[in-house]
């Protein structure tokens, strides 16, 4: 049997070692593009915040590590076309035939329209655009983050560390509105907007770009000149080299069924190409994270031979370090709560982090006004907590009655 996998990220790099080890005797082969598999896409955000030293320590495995495990790894080999009727990809390394395939070629940060109107827009997902972007940061003080999501954040934090002067623009009225409610995020983010070198320009959009202005929607602009423009928007997938040979959602991501198979037999998808379904909403979304991804390799794994595991529900769980605050988040927001099918509450308290512990960490708890269930929880605090969201997002899967949550001392 031979089992394809194209992609050497997370998604792809998991599902490879784990059909390895489910069924030894597979031809196991990864394709790459890039030159080195394994690039962790926030590399140069860690590199800025003082995680890592280099962009070569931006790397979660290496090709000698899979090919040890009996794996195959081409790497510098880009995919030219697909004909999955015949089960033949073309590569630029010859045609490659396969038995089973599995599609983990991950999301583009780039947005089209945005990218076609300013060519010097910098990206830095793969290791190539980190270490041009990198080279650009010593040429310019000042630099300009489209988008206040968790990608722009991690880098204005990083380059904020590195003394350089931020502008963030941001579509919504406060940063991180995916994973927090602006309420919880108040103090937040009115703090940081007073740290020296950082400007937010919130309720913004960019819609036009050209060698000495960036100008929003609103007839507001900035002048850009001697400023580096860094693109930290929303991922999405691109699908036009499937040449519509696979069935697709709306979102233009591929269509899969619970075991992860698209609409072709013997074709699967994981991580950032695919919706996954939600533990909250009873449905699928969208939710391109390293933990959905290594989930839905290791599930695709398991259904090479026969269909004996759907993928099971996830939760938005996510955690990070932003200047001098750990924040994390799990499950529903309470701005979400529109689209919850029963009515939602919600409680905020600051508490000591543990019963011998008297550093604090502000919580916000997010239940069904019915049952009590635990649904969400926000996390704040100067000291490290990010641990804890785990925990939470348990409970919220063994549907807690947070009314239980006092017979802990911390509560």
């Amino acid at each position: 049997m031979n089992v394809t996998i194209v992609g050497g990220s997370f998604a792809g790099v998991y599902c490879a070692i784990k059909v390895k080890e489910l069924y030894p005797s597979f031809d196991v082969l990864l394709i790459e593009k890039k030159e080195k598999i394994g690039y962790i896409p926030s590399g140069l955000s860690m590199l800025l915040n003082g995680e890592i030293d280099t962009l070569d320590e931006a790397y979660f495995m290496t090709k000698e590590e899979l090919e040890e495990s009996g794996i195959i790894v081409l790497t510098s080999t880009e995919v030219i076309s697909y004909d999955l009727s015949n089960k033949m990809i073309q590569t630029s390394n010859g045609i490659k035939l396969f038995d089973k395939l599995v599609l983990a070629t991950g999301s583009s940060q780039k947005s089209s329209k945005m990218f076609d109107e300013f060519s010097d827009i910098k990206t830095y997902k793969d290791r190539e655009s980190a270490e041009i972007t990198l080279k650009s940061l010593t040429e310019v003080q000042e630099v300009v983050v489209i988008g206040a999501g968790q990608a722009g954040m991690e880098l204005a934090s990083g380059l904020i560390h590195h003394g350089k002067t931020v502008h963030v623009i941001e579509t919504m009225d406060y940063p991180l509105y995916k994973y927090f409610d602006k309420d919880f995020l108040e103090s937040f983010y009115t703090t940081t907007g007073k740290i020296e070198g950082l400007t937010f320009y919130f309720n913004e959009t960019v819609k036009q770009i050209d060698d000495s202005t960036l100008l929003f929607s609103s007839g507001n602009a900035i002048d850009i000149k001697e400023k580096l423009v860094l693109s930290a928007n929303s991922v999405r997938p691109e699908l036009s080299i499937f040449d519509n040979q696979l069935k697709s959602n709306s979102d233009n991501t591929i269509f899969v069924d619970d075991y992860l198979e698209t609409s072709v037999q013997d074709v699967f998808a994981v991580g950032d190409l695919i919706q996954v379904p939600s533990f909250i909403f009873q449905t699928k979304v969208y939710a391109p994270l390293i933990v959905n991804a290594v989930q839905t390799s290791l599930t695709c794994a398991k259904n090479m031979i026969e269909k004996k595991e759907i993928l099971r529900p996830m939760l938005k769980t996510i955690g990070v370090k932003l200047f001098d605050y750990y924040l994390a988040s799990t499950g529903l927001m309470e701005s979400e709560a529109f689209i919850y099918d029963e009515r939602v509450k919600s409680v905020m308290m600051t508490l000591p982090i543990s019963t011998i512990y008297k550093k604090d960490v502000t919580v916000k708890l997010v239940y069904n006004a019915l049952t009590y269930h635990l649904l969400g929880v926000q996390l704040i605090s100067k000291e490290p907590v990010l641990d804890k969201i785990n925990t939470f997002a348990l409970m919220i899967k063994e549907k807690i009655d947070i009314r239980t949550l006092n017979q802990l001392p911390h509560f």
